[in-house]
């Protein structure tokens, strides 16, 4: 998991403080640097006289490495060939010292001190907000820029440490009078005050085999990027639930308004509806009123009319021929019924032959369904008055 989020989640803005303690004092040296890539820029380089003007100028946000020098630290050589000082090495209580070693070309040198001072300086700085790393004693860690800087001899505080071959071979107490020196790395001007602090943070970011150090359990820089990862985290689904919501709001507002343009639309369009009901039951009762005059039939009214005239012989004469009757007698303000496919003939005639060979006639025609006489009676002159009823077919 801590890979994982490594990859992703870098320390990549550092402050490194040197704590210099003096006789009754302490003096603050702050250097910020930014990592890009594989380049180190400094970013700022400040003394504080006191640990309130620290404590004020400092970001406690930012990821703190500090490097204890000065009063209650110990420099030493360690021979790898004198077994005295092999032996000392040996019986060193690893558990009652804080201590920082580089290796040199024939020798360790190590600064350390009592436990109690680091213990004292860190939960100083702890108390006042401060995320530490990790915690180095001593000024050797300038040793590891002299690869760049090809010096016999570097003044790293208030020690000069000499090289053969880029290799640390001995380091000398450095007198306090002497002018500080300035070392050019790359593009930036490094005083020899502020050379311990960036060797310490190339040991951060390189980790070389050269360095050995006290391990302090409680510092890491896992808990700063499990800390920035729940930070980067928490940010993400405040970002996100906050999105979610604008744009939650603006649906709601537009699909509000969609709906209200919907709910107008369907009020229109029930309205429109029942219009169009309205109107089928307008066109339904008049098609029925049609269908019940015959006007719909696929013959003209008049076609029957003719039909029927053009068979009857000259002997016969008619008084009425009425297509589609009234169903009753007709009344003011009440509703007309028609008696379709009907057709009802009235007429006279002397000859009785000539009229049932016209009946025979009508039989033939292919548009009737079927006829009855609905009356046949003479009058005092022997003349043969009738009434006949046709029934049309489904035409």
């Amino acid at each position: 998991m801590l890979a994982t989020l490594s990859k992703f989640i870098k320390l990549n803005d550092i402050n490194v403080v040197g704590v210099i303690k003096k006789e009754d004092y302490e003096i603050y040296n702050l250097l910020t640097i930014k990592k890009k890539a594989n380049k180190i820029s400094i970013v700022s380089k400040q003394t504080f006289e006191n640990f309130e003007a620290l404590v004020k100028i400092t970001d406690k946000k930012t990821p703190l490495l500090i490097v204890i020098e000065g009063k209650g630290i110990l420099n030493k050589e360690i021979n790898f060939e004198n077994e005295t000082d092999v032996n000392w090495q040996k019986n060193i209580d690893h558990n009652a010292i804080y201590y920082t070693d580089f290796k040199g070309l024939k020798s360790n040198f190590i600064s350390f001190c009592r436990k109690n001072i680091v213990e004292e300086t860190i939960s100083k700085f702890r108390k006042n907000g401060f995320q530490i790393v990790d915690v180095y004693i001593g000024s050797f860690l300038a040793a590891l820029l002299n690869n760049v800087l090809k010096k016999e001899v570097l003044i790293s505080n208030d020690l000069r440490l000499e090289f053969k071959d880029d290799k640390l071979i001995s380091f000398a107490k450095q007198n306090e009078s002497l002018k500080i020196s300035d070392y050019k790395i790359g593009e930036e001007i490094v005083s020899s005050t502020f050379l311990p602090l960036y060797g310490v943070i190339i040991h951060f970011f390189v980790k070389s085999k050269d360095v050995s150090k006290t391990i302090n359990t409680s510092l890491s820089s896992e808990e700063l990027i499990y800390k920035k990862a729940f930070g980067f985290l928490g940010i993400t689904i405040l970002v996100g639930f906050l999105t979610s919501l604008i744009i939650s709001y603006f649906l709601i507002q537009y699909y509000g308004t969609k709906n209200s343009e919907l709910n107008l639309q369907t009020v229109y369009s029930n309205q429109s509806y029942q219009l169009i009901l309205d109107l089928e039951a307008q066109k339904e009762k008049k098609l029925n009123i049609l269908k019940e005059s015959g006007v719909l039939s696929s013959k003209f009214l008049s076609y029957y009319g003719y039909e029927i005239i053009k068979t009857i012989p000259g002997n016969i004469s008619l008084n009425e021929v009425n297509i589609i009757p009234l169903k009753e007698e007709y009344k003011e303000n009440k509703k007309a019924f028609f008696d379709s496919k009907t057709i009802v003939i009235k007429g006279e005639t002397f000859q009785e032959s000539s009229f049932n060979n016209w009946l025979e006639s009508l039989k033939k025609m292919d548009w009737l369904q079927r006829f009855e006489i609905i009356s046949l009676k003479k009058d005092k002159k022997n003349k043969s008055i009738f009434e006949i009823k046709i029934t049309l077919k489904n035409v």
